[in-house]
């Protein structure tokens, strides 16, 4: 799953719409009720598809129009102009509908909420679900469980693997200090070529 690297549009919630940032009270309210309207729409279509996922199933025309319309309305919520937040609110609902039709057309499929479960041997629940955007969907619907993506697994194992090595290098070279690693193709069990 990608992060920070998505165009969203500010959430509406009290901390962003401070009354005392807004030239004045009306407007700032006015915001406010606008961006409640877009998170209950937005909130729909990210349930179905996933945080941040409904862009990067699209192609890449209707992708940057879409990011487009998201400075559009984050301009406007800086700005302080509550006119233009109205009247930009309901145009990127539309753009959430255009983004899914465009989905659903090249044959992408909502998330499922599926994952394989597990007792935990000292109590508890695992899921493992095959993306990490099932990853959050499941997490909501079962927030009792520990919910693992096999995307996260591997990363886990990953590290795991990196870590034995670094273990070896320490045993050998004591005075050794871990700056980073990058493994270039190999294999972690190779001789280290030094």
């Amino acid at each position: 799953m990608k992060t920070g690297t998505r165009k969203r549009v500010t959430k509406a919630d009290r901390s962003t719409v401070r009354r005392d940032f807004w030239p004045n009270e009306r407007d700032a309210e006015r915001v406010r009720s606008a961006l409640l309207e877009h998170d209950k729409v937005v909130s729909g279509y990210e349930s179905r598809w996933g945080i941040d996922r409904l862009p990067d199933l699209v192609g890449q025309e209707l992708r940057e129009r879409f990011e487009l319309q998201c400075d559009r309305l984050n301009k406007a919520i800086r700005e302080c102009n509550a006119d233009d937040v109205e009247k930009l609110v309901p145009v990127s609902c539309r753009a959430y509908a255009a983004l899914e039709r465009a989905a659903i057309e090249a044959v992408a499929k909502e998330l499922t909420g599926e994952a394989f479960e597990a007792a935990i041997p000292s109590g508890g629940v695992l899921c493992i679900t095959r993306s990490d955007y099932e990853a959050v969907k499941v997490a909501k619907e079962r927030p009792d469980a520990v919910v693992w993506s096999v995307e996260e697994v591997a990363r886990v194992i990953d590290a795991y693997d990196a870590a034995k090595l670094m273990s070896l290098v320490k045993a050998k070279m004591p005075d050794a200090i871990f700056k980073g690693m990058t493994v270039k193709g190999g294999n972690l069990n190779d001789d280290v070529p030094f």
